[in-house]
């Protein structure tokens, strides 16, 4: 649903505000990282390492609950802060307009996780598409290496070796980034540009872009638009943050739940890995 502003500030002055703090959010999200990790990383070797390397030594099992914190710093100072800010700013009741005031019913709840598991089969397939694309060697070799870094940070921070890692996994990967996500993206971005714009499933398709190449996870790009586009989609006709909140939440639970099952089952976690046992818990639902 497009909201109208409630204080006097034209579109464009509401996306330069937006935009502005977004940029400083990024600014002090990287000083808090290079903080955190100054500890972990010989700050006079830092210029002779390269990115592989660095990545290397960084993303290790024993930086597991110091990546927790950084990551939870880092979503809630780039995303959460600023479009609350911006919010507070440019609306006399910043809670409602980010869509965080309506409670869903328990029929739309259901219909949410329903919705979710029926985009998974097809974000599944697109995924298997995207590797169809005859992209240059040169541009799949950065394409894999963004991959690989994604992937090894995952492991690093989802790291579950107990039950209770599980649960912290939950809250940290699943729920937390969820939560930050879509306050940033569906919140704020698509809210604004949809009562800019007019023109709501446009807006919606942006935003979806945005999101899915935020991610730096290029071959994973289609997929993770039609993901944004079904949680842009569910926030447009009902109002209600929570419920793209809940589909983003499940969709990242189910990826976690996965990781702590093979991790009992002494499996070896690769992307093809998940991607081979994915189709059971399709299955199970």
């Amino acid at each position: 649903m497009a909201h109208t502003a409630t204080r006097k500030i034209s579109y464009l002055g509401q996306a330069g505000i937006l935009g502005g703090l977004i940029v400083g959010g990024l600014a002090v999200a990287a000083l808090v990282q290079f903080i955190g990790m100054s500890g972990t990383i010989n700050l006079a070797e830092l210029g002779k390492l390269d990115s592989k390397v660095f990545m290397d030594k960084l993303l290790v099992p024993e930086n597991a609950n110091l990546l927790r914190v950084l990551q939870f710093l880092s979503t809630l100072i780039m995303m959460f802060l600023p479009t609350y800010i911006y919010a507070k700013i440019c609306h006399a009741k910043p809670f409602v307009h980010l869509g965080l005031v309506k409670k869903p019913t328990v029929p739309q709840l259901v219909m949410v996780i329903l919705i979710v598991l029926a985009c998974l089969p097809i974000i599944g397939a697109l995924q298997e598409a995207m590797k169809l694309i005859p992209f240059s060697k040169e541009t799949l070799v950065i394409f894999q290496k963004a991959e690989d870094d994604y992937f090894k940070q995952i492991l690093v921070i989802g790291k579950m070796n107990s039950f209770g890692e599980y649960v912290l996994s939950l809250a940290m990967i699943a729920l937390l980034q969820a939560i930050f996500e879509e306050v940033l993206f569906r919140g704020g971005i698509q809210n604004l540009l949809s009562r800019w714009t007019k023109i709501p499933t446009l807006s919606i398709c942006i935003t979806a872009a945005i999101f899915s190449f935020v991610h730096g996870s290029y071959i994973g790009f289609l997929p993770r638009f039609v993901l944004g586009f079904v949680l842009g989609w569910l926030f447009y006709r009902t109002d209600k943050l929570w419920l793209s909140i809940l589909a983003h939440f499940i969709n990242n639970a189910l990826g976690v739940t996965m990781m702590y099952v093979m991790t009992k089952m002494g499996k070896p976690i690769t992307p093809n890995s998940m991607e081979e046992s994915f189709p059971i818990l399709i299955g199970v639902a």
